[in-house]
């Protein structure tokens, strides 16, 4: 762990002093930004240090067009399969890449490697820095296992008396593992996503309303697996932030629903800040309900362990300091909950406590 924490520490300072300058030139943009905590679990009764980070870059080719993209580092699985934090085990991966064209009266065409627009914030499009928390509400931004697409999108700004919007209209295809929730992942494709999102922002609040649908087909394992390849989902998201003089209550209510083998899946958060001077504590409850399909036709000996329904209920309390224009510092602890259902043995309950220090920073 020191091995990686000194490695952590030299990129740090190599960040600061060559990319201290973020506007490398009139037409290129340079940013970063990293993410190191440390997390305490009774659970497992040790520590874990986790890095992640990246660079977002911005090219300005004309006054009607540019180019974005961004790497993401994060934490990655070595050689035994197990997550490791050390820094040779690192994945990067690009999370985004597209072209931008700007038309008249606000409307920007886009094309490229893309996110799942249905989503107020992410780890990546809204990282570590710019939010209050340790750790996003949500435990997934994307649909089991599927978070980004290859496609177009249409974006559209304009107002109304004292409201600002954004309305954006999303089509593309995708190529991911799907996971059913019960630790197993499926290859599939996925196409004819069509996403549609729209965001309303005001003096003391922020609405943000997302749908997506899309059709998949995902590779069956053998010849004896007699499930459908055809998968069907769509997803539901609600997202909000109110503003009354230091307090922020922040609100989200994201539901996906897929065919075939996936459960149902329904996740919500909601979140109270006050700010004074630099500091921000806050407290969050987040839950995240499965519900699996009916799965009569499984032998008896699989039903006993086959989980019918998984109930993840977090309650934390946080504190976020803001020490400069680029690093905040954040302490959190969390109480989870967990309760698996099985189709035909005793349920079961789990607790856990974790305590969470992080640093963000941008540069």
């Amino acid at each position: 762990m020191l091995d990686s924490f000194f490695k952590i520490i030299i990129f740090l300072l190599f960040s600061f002093i060559f990319l201290k300058a973020e506007q490398l030139s009139d037409s290129f943009r340079l940013d970063g930004y990293g993410n190191i905590s440390m997390n305490k679990s009774k659970l497992k009764n040790k520590d874990k240090l986790d890095f992640s980070g990246g660079l977002q870059g911005r090219y300005q080719i004309s006054d009607n067009i540019s180019i974005t993209g961004q790497i993401h580092l994060k934490e990655g699985l070595n050689s035994q399969g197990r997550e490791s934090n050390s820094l040779s085990d690192y994945d990067s991966e690009l999370k985004w890449l597209y072209i931008d064209y700007y038309f008249k009266n606000d409307i920007t065409l886009r094309a490229g490697a893309l996110q799942f627009p249905v989503f107020k914030s992410s780890e990546t499009g809204d990282i570590g820095y710019t939010y209050t928390w340790t750790k996003t509400p949500l435990s997934f931004y994307g649909v089991f296992g599927c978070d980004d697409f290859k496609g177009i999108e249409l974006l559209k700004n304009f107002s109304y008396k004292d409201f600002d919007f954004l309305a954006q209209v999303s089509y593309g295809k995708s190529e991911n593992e799907l996971s059913d929730g019960r630790g197993n992942t499926r290859e599939g494709d996925v196409d004819n996503l069509v996403g549609l999102t729209l965001k309303t922002t005001h003096n003391n609040f922020l609405l943000n309303i997302g749908y997506l649908q899309a059709d998949s087909t995902i590779v069956t394992r053998n010849n004896s697996d007699i499930i459908d390849s055809n998968v069907d989902f769509s997803m539901y998201a609600l997202e909000s932030e109110i503003y009354l003089d230091n307090y922020t209550l922040k609100s989200g209510l994201i539901k996906t629903n897929l065919t075939n083998v996936f459960p149902e899946d329904i996740k919500y958060y909601t979140s109270l800040e006050y700010s004074f001077e630099d500091f921000t504590p806050y407290i969050l409850y987040s839950n995240e309900i499965l519900n699996f399909k009916n799965n009569s036709n499984t032998s008896p000996d699989l039903r006993r362990v086959i989980t019918d329904k998984m109930n993840i209920e977090k309650y934390s309390l946080g504190l976020k300091y803001d020490y400069s224009e680029n690093i905040v510092f954040k302490t959190s602890f969390t109480h989870e909950k967990e309760f698996l259902k099985y189709i035909d043995s005793e349920d079961k309950r789990n607790s856990n406590d974790t305590f969470i220090g992080s640093i963000n920073f941008v540069f």
